[in-house]
């Protein structure tokens, strides 16, 4: 997680630091693109407008109009022909005589050869462009080095191209007319041709055509049904001829059980019984309304009206006048049997009549299956005939709509009603080089100044930010995190938020924070001297005094149950907090741990360790080292604090006196009789080689690292110092607010007036 650089300060800030490391790329690259402006090779190009004109006849297909006349839009018959026109303008002669003309590129008509004509017209095709611009407009443009030979040479191109274009309308139309003209004459011979073969394919199978299959299926279909009906009516027959046959054999062998007898022998009866069957019979096949239904049932009533004697009479004298006269001596004439064989005889005649339908039937049904067989066999012939047949007539069609729109075209173009165009605009003379875009070139080189410049600075400050929380100490350098201490202005209210050092400067003692109101003086009895950076004592309820509490116990979890602990407070470089750090955690090992504690001021370069605790310069560890002083003289009791203080001492010696170091390992292991916690507030590691003799002789190391100042590779070097023979712990100083993971608890100002007046009683 990067959290150096979130806020606009931050920004800001890096950008003050290295202002000049962003200005000179920034100037560098706008002064290389403005030399390359200068020196790239530039072209440009003159453009000329070219009006279409459509024609004065709207709405003729094939002839500048679009064929479908309801979605036609502005410009259709610009767009259709712009390909055309790009033709008529690239020809190779015509630009070759534009070359010519202007000589270009040293071409000479005499000397030339066919490579160069082409090399050169292909040179003037990627610098000659054509672009519509509206509905009715067309852009032709040149580019050159020179402004005026690209003024000249497109003026020339333009009036070159109106020449070519009417000149190419006139030769397109004649000749289309002609080639036109004889493949309409023929596409005419070969369809006549075609219609003639369909007709006669269709003359030599006539009932086997494909579209006569239906009605073909059809008949079938009925002659089917005719052949059933007729079937049902054979078998009818045959039942009524078999049962006359029977009727006729039980009468002439009387001695059959089936012969008639008494009543049975009347011939009226008898009658009346066959006409019943018959009418039986008919009412099978026929409906009432048939015409025999009603003949059988009228005779069936005349019978039931008549006596027998009155039927033989009738049947006899009809008999008689039909067959001649009987010859006397013969026996009775019997009706009965007459009647029989007289319906025999119908019954046949009737079944010769079913029969012969039934043949008639038969060849119908085989001569319409003959045309269904021969429907599928002719019938791809048929369709290619036809396919073909269409294919030439729409062919036809074309070519005549065709041949109408290119006579109508030439009728137009002879009477100037034709599509048209003419220059509208000359060409300009350009002012601004179309290549290199200078513009283009300038914020190029504005952007790639801005991106080194800034990239540079904002990648430095990366590279060099300190660390901002403790996990990131805890990733990067594998080392435990003992707390992470705010800045002290964070826990300081009022008055209170002026620096040790300026009070200092000022000559005068600082006042207990919170006790001026109004702009009172305090009493002289309650004027302290200790800094207000010894934020554990003046402030213990703050989330500051908190996280060296929750720092002095993890430091007694890592000593462990020593019965003495060396604690040496160590840091990198100077002004990163360690002396204030080796004072409040003093204190609280004292005040709250009820720890007894000595803390040794081994700074003897910038010694203070009395300038925060606000004691008299006396003598000290200087003193001491040298022998010019024994311990007990030099050990001070602090009241406020509550712990012993070494002070550095008052000879001015600089680290000399810690060459000594039997002397000063025999010091410390006196304080370890005597102290359960020794504090040794060490010089910097880094600016003062004899800091490393101290942190040899400490239990543990204290490392103490200002958030967002110290940098990272001046950490990992320090801590590279000071080894593995020892356990080392970390402290990481001045938090931002921002950047502190912890809770802050707001306490009233009675807390403190109250915690404070305890503190001066």
């Amino acid at each position: 997680m990067f959290a150096g650089l979130s806020t606009p300060e931050d920004y800001l800030r890096v950008i003050r630091n290295h202002k000049w490391l962003i200005i000179v790329p920034i100037v560098l690259c706008v002064t290389v693109a403005a030399a390359l402006c200068q020196w790239l090779p530039k072209s440009y190009r003159s453009s000329t407008l070219l009006y279409f004109e459509e024609q004065k006849v709207r709405y003729v297909k094939g002839v500048d109009a679009p064929e479908s006349p309801g979605r036609e839009k502005p410009g259709d018959a610009l767009m259709a022909r712009i390909e055309a026109m790009r033709e008529v303008l690239y020809k190779r002669e015509l630009l070759t005589q534009v070359a010519e003309e202007f000589h270009l590129y040293n071409y000479d008509k005499q000397t030339t050869t066919p490579d160069k004509d082409n090399s050169v017209a292909s040179r003037l095709r990627s610098l000659v462009q054509i672009d519509p611009k509206d509905a009715s407009l067309l852009k032709v443009s040149f580019t050159d080095g020179d402004p005026a030979l690209a003024k000249a040479v497109t003026a020339r191109l333009a009036d070159l191209f109106v020449e070519e274009n009417t000149q190419a309308r006139k030769v397109i139309t004649q000749s289309s007319a002609e080639f036109l003209q004889h493949e309409f004459y023929t596409m005419k011979v070969q369809l006549e041709a075609k219609e003639k073969a369909l007709s006669l394919f269709k003359q030599a199978h006539l009932g086997q055509l494909p579209e006569q299959m239906d009605s073909n299926v059809r008949a079938i279909d009925r002659l089917e049904s005719e052949v059933m009906s007729q079937q049902e009516a054979e078998k009818a027959l045959n039942l009524r001829l078999e049962s006359v046959d029977k009727a006729i054999r039980a009468y002439e062998d009387p001695t059959s059980d089936a012969g008639p007898t008494g009543a049975s022998r009347d011939p009226r009866v008898v009658r009346i019984k066959e006409l019943e069957r018959k009418l039986a019979g008919f009412l099978s096949l026929y409906k009432e309304t048939y015409p025999d239904v009603a003949i059988v049932r009228n005779e069936i009533k005349q019978l039931q009206a008549m006596t027998t004697d009155d039927y033989i009479a009738l049947f006899v004298d009809q008999e008689a006048a039909e067959g001649g006269s009987v010859k006397k001596g013969n026996h009775k004439f019997d009706p009965y049997k007459i009647e029989l064989v007289k319906q025999r005889e119908d019954i046949l005649r009737e079944k010769e009549l079913v029969r012969l339908r039934q043949s008639r039937v038969a060849a119908d049904m085989k001569k319409y299956e003959s045309r269904i067989e021969g429907t599928t066999v002719h019938q791809q012939e048929l369709m290619s005939i036809q396919r073909d047949y269409e294919n030439l007539q729409k062919n036809y069609q074309s070519l005549l709509e065709k041949k109408l729109a290119v006579g109508m075209a030439g009728d137009l173009d002879q009477k100037r009603q034709g599509t048209k165009m003419r220059i509208v605009e000359p060409a300009t003379m350009p002012s601004w080089p179309e290549k290199p875009n200078l513009m283009l070139v300038m914020f190029g080189g504005l952007a790639v100044g801005c991106a080194l410049g800034f990239g540079s600075a904002f990648g430095i400050e990366i590279m060099r930010r300190g660390y901002v929380s403790a996990e990131e100490i805890e990733i990067a350098l594998g080392l435990p995190v003992l707390a992470a201490i705010s800045q002290f202005e964070s826990a300081w209210p009022g008055t209170a938020k002026v620096s040790a050092w300026e009070a200092r400067h000022q000559d005068r003692l600082l006042a207990l924070p919170g006790l001026m109101k109004g702009g009172a003086s305090v009493p002289e009895e309650t004027q302290v001297s200790v800094a207000p950076e010894l934020v554990a004592m003046w402030y213990p309820r703050s989330a500051v005094a908190e996280q060296y509490r929750v720092a002095a116990t993890r430091l007694g979890l890592i000593a462990g149950k020593q019965k003495s602990t060396v604690v040496c407070m160590s840091s990198a470089l100077m002004s990163e907090g360690k002396t204030s750090t080796a004072l409040n955690m003093a204190y609280v090992l004292s005040r709250d741990l009820n720890r007894k504690t000595v803390l040794v001021d081994c700074d003897l370069k910038r010694p203070t360790v009395r300038a925060y605790t606000g004691m008299e310069s006396t003598a000290g560890l200087t003193e001491v080292l040298l022998g010019h002083k024994t311990l007990d003289d030099c050990l001070e009791y602090h009241e406020q604090l509550g712990i012993w203080v070494l002070s550095a001492g008052i000879e001015v010696t600089g680290t000399t006196a810690l060459t000594h170091v039997d002397r000063l390992s025999e010091l410390i292991q006196g304080l370890r009789e005597r102290f359960e916690y020794i504090v040794l507030d060490s010089p910097p590691l880094l600016p003062v080689a004899e800091a490393m003799l101290i942190v040899r002789m400490a239990d543990v190391v204290v490392h103490v690292i200002r958030a967002r100042s110290t940098p990272r590779d001046v950490v990992a070097n320090a801590i590279k110092m000071i080894g593995q023979e020892r356990a080392v712990a970390v402290i990481l100083n001045g938090v931002e607010a921002k950047d502190t993971p912890y809770s802050y608890y707001n306490y009233s100002s009675k807390v403190y007036e109250s915690h404070n007046q305890q503190l001066l009683r």
